[in-house]
């Protein structure tokens, strides 16, 4: 099921790209934000048994066709705010057959609608978090990407929050300098037993991304993972991350729950 249909600016150069060993095709803008490993890594995050998702700011669809691709079972809710946007992954959508599993909405993930309060097992979100102190990128869909508009991060957990079911699963990706403000913003509101996995781009270097995995209306202690190890010295995927790439999941067990 498709939401309004939108019409991409006709202004806007693409690229034809594809994910997951080429199982995925995406078109996407050729400047500005574009589809990376972070959408890979996060789709790749949800757990096999979730039926319910909700990725709140899905640009042109990454990590709702990842996850779509991965999961064929799972009934996928997909929200984004600029209209360029949505035409792109309403096309990625039907390029890629997922109209059954993908749902996608036009709207600020702010306001939406009262029936999607509480009812889904997983949200998952990229959301804008770089600083908003920093210089703002000319390049709109960029912007939107990286900074947002009238959103601050705290809005967006609550909006996670509000659509996740009590003991539901909550994941967001997000630069590791943020990681902290992010806990405390979901504890701060109800979500605990945090899991935090960090994803170093070499073996050698600082974690430049978390994914921060919480529950809704669970309080239990949390636990940093051993992370993900995204390149080789060589420049390449090391050997578990192309597995990701290829559609493989990276897990995130709670120790005392493995």
């Amino acid at each position: 099921m498709l939401g309004n249909c939108m019409t991409t600016d006709p202004d806007i150069e693409v690229t034809h790209d594809h994910l997951l060993n080429k199982t995925v095709a995406i078109t996407q803008p050729k400047t500005g934000y574009r589809v990376g490993t972070d959408a890979i890594l996060l789709a790749a995050s949800v757990p096999q048994r979730t039926k319910r998702i909700l990725d709140m700011g899905c640009g042109v669809g990454g990590v709702a066709l990842c996850i779509a691709r991965r999961l064929a079972d799972v009934k996928i809710t997909a929200v984004e705010i600029d209209p360029d946007m949505v035409a792109l992954a309403e096309r990625n959508i039907l390029d890629n057959d997922f109209a059954s599993q993908i749902r996608l909405l036009k709207g600020d993930i702010t306001a939406l609608s009262p029936v999607l309060a509480k009812s889904f097992d997983h949200v998952v979100s990229n959301p804008p978090y770089h600083d908003t102190r920093g210089t703002r990128p000319k390049n709109r869909s960029r912007a939107l990407a990286h900074m947002g508009e009238d959103t601050k991060l705290a809005d967006w957990v609550l909006a996670a929050i509000w659509a996740t079911k009590p003991r539901g699963r909550i994941s967001f990706i997000c630069r590791a300098d943020r990681a902290s403000e992010l806990i405390t913003a979901f504890e701060s509101n109800g979500a605990g037993e945090t899991l935090i996995c960090p994803l170093w781009p070499r073996h050698d270097t600082p974690a430049s991304r978390v994914i921060i995995q919480v529950r809704k209306n669970i309080t239990g202690p949390g636990a940093i993972l051993p992370g993900l190890v995204v390149h080789n010295d060589k420049g390449g995927y090391t050997q578990s991350a192309n597995l990701i790439m290829q559609g493989g999941a990276l897990n995130l067990t709670h120790p005392a729950r493995s």
